[in-house]
């Protein structure tokens, strides 16, 4: 919703709330903001011990915006759900490092990371995985023959489309423009697709057998020396980067239409995270900054700006953000009506208790009806939705009071600036009203160094 009727009226009470509970942190001594949170590590990948690993997680949106953009870069298909990843992510990060990468992109197919598997014909989101694979990945060459063990869909005209299955872990060297000897598109460079169990496949006798674990790494290798030169006598891979700036810079100047991101805008201190990483990161202990929202929203495009600015200005090196439409287009779990609407109303139950928001849930909630026909409602949150969170604070009263504070206001692209007029002759009423939140929120808590 991007009306300025609508921002006016939700404006006072979200304002008062989030100098509320800044108010009742500061007088409880708020914790220090600037945590930070590496997903792979070993308790997410069991045998990946390396405190600096090459791994990045990319959103579904952040990948097909990475497959839209020029150079060449490896990407790695898989979930710490999958025993065949999590016996060989180790190795492959140990290869990585052996050529000089720095990050291989990875994104899960389990939207959820557990359960919400858009590679597979029977989910609602199939078209996903089918329309990205057929878009992007034209030269794919998979374990499975696309005739006998495909994904497919049925379009909106009734016709079936299919796409290979392909399996996971999946490694693979991506250029969009990248063509074959018959001027062909060839996307896919080089790839390696194949499933092996830690237990079976690399351990001889109960114990890590360190000649089978050479051998794989002997197999991969060529893949990274596909895309590699001789430098001072070593191969190094000669790799793109397609960090944060890059990602949010594309995808919101794109949907908005205009420029919203620049140059000026570095150093960058916003970063995504899918619905699994979002997780681990709220059960971890620290104090983190949070933003929901998209490059979907007109809300969001008319403040993410000013967040990146301000977070930088209070000494904050990481905000996590989370789109609640996981393509970041049509699948929206914060809806009712969606069949996945309980990852939503789960995860505003379990990790916010107590939540706040401009809508009550009697009145505008999210809900789902659970397997015994209960109806499970949560607080429905509007977004761009700031907050500041750490999963161990209570209140005065010993309740569980994990959101410290947080900030709800909408507003369009253009009634945020700063020169801003409005119907009144008021020059820049939302864009100081926005800073101030800011300034409140952020200036609540000192920031580590």
């Amino acid at each position: 919703m991007n009306t300025r009727k609508r921002t006016r009226i939700g404006l006072t009470a979200a304002l008062a709330l989030s100098l509320l509970m800044l108010g009742a942190a500061i007088q409880a001594q708020a914790p220090a903001i600037n945590s930070t949170y590496q997903f792979f590590n070993s308790g997410n990948f069991v045998h990946l011990t390396d405190k600096a690993p090459v791994f990045r997680t990319v959103s579904y949106n952040q990948l097909l915006t990475l497959f839209e953009t020029d150079g060449t870069y490896m990407i790695l298909f898989g979930g710490s759900w999958c025993p065949n990843t999590q016996a060989v992510i180790a190795q492959i990060n140990d290869v990585a490092k052996e050529y000089g990468v720095t990050t291989i992109y990875n994104f899960d197919w389990k939207l959820d990371g557990k359960a919400l598997h858009v590679r597979d014909t029977k989910n609602a989101y199939a078209s996903l995985y089918v329309d990205a694979v057929n878009k992007y990945l034209p030269n794919i060459v998979t374990i499975y023959d696309k005739a006998a063990n495909n994904v497919n869909y049925t379009d909106k005209d009734g016709k079936v489309v299919a796409a290979n299955k392909l399996q996971v872990p999946f490694l693979f060297i991506y250029n969009r423009n990248n063509k074959d000897a018959k001027g062909q598109s060839t996307p896919i460079i080089a790839s390696y697709e194949k499933m092996l169990i830690w237990e079976t496949d690399f351990q001889t006798g109960g114990k890590d057998d360190p000649v089978k674990i050479e051998a794989y790494k002997r197999e991969i290798r060529p893949l990274f020396a596909a895309i590699s030169t001789t430098v001072g006598g070593k191969k190094v891979a000669r790799l793109d980067s397609f960090d944060d700036f890059a990602y949010y810079s594309k995808a919101f100047n794109q949907r908005a239409g205009t420029t919203i991101l620049d140059e000026k805008d570095k150093p960058w201190v916003l970063q995504t995270v899918s619905y699994f990483e979002l997780t681990k990161i709220l059960e971890s202990q620290g104090s983190y900054v949070f933003m929901f929202g998209g490059p979907w929203c007109g809300n969001t495009q008319a403040v993410i700006k000013t967040v990146n600015q301000y977070a930088k200005k209070y000494g904050i090196t990481k905000v996590y953000t989370f789109d609640t439409k996981l393509d970041s287009n049509t699948f929206q779990i914060r809806d009712s009506k969606n069949p996945y609407a309980n990852l939503y109303v789960d995860l505003v139950n379990k990790y916010f208790p107590g939540i706040v928001t401009e809508y009550a849930p009697d009145k505008n909630g999210v809900s789902y009806t659970d397997a015994s026909g209960k109806v499970i409602v949560a607080n429905k949150l509007q977004v761009p939705y700031v907050f500041v969170y750490n999963k161990d604070w209570k209140d005065a009263a010993d309740n569980p009071k994990p959101i410290l504070g947080q900030v709800e206001l909408m507003y369009g692209w253009k009634d945020m600036q700063p020169d801003f007029k409005d119907d009144k002759g008021v020059v820049g009423d939302h864009y100081k009203t926005y800073t101030a939140a800011l300034d409140q929120l952020f200036g609540a808590f000192k920031a580590k160094k």
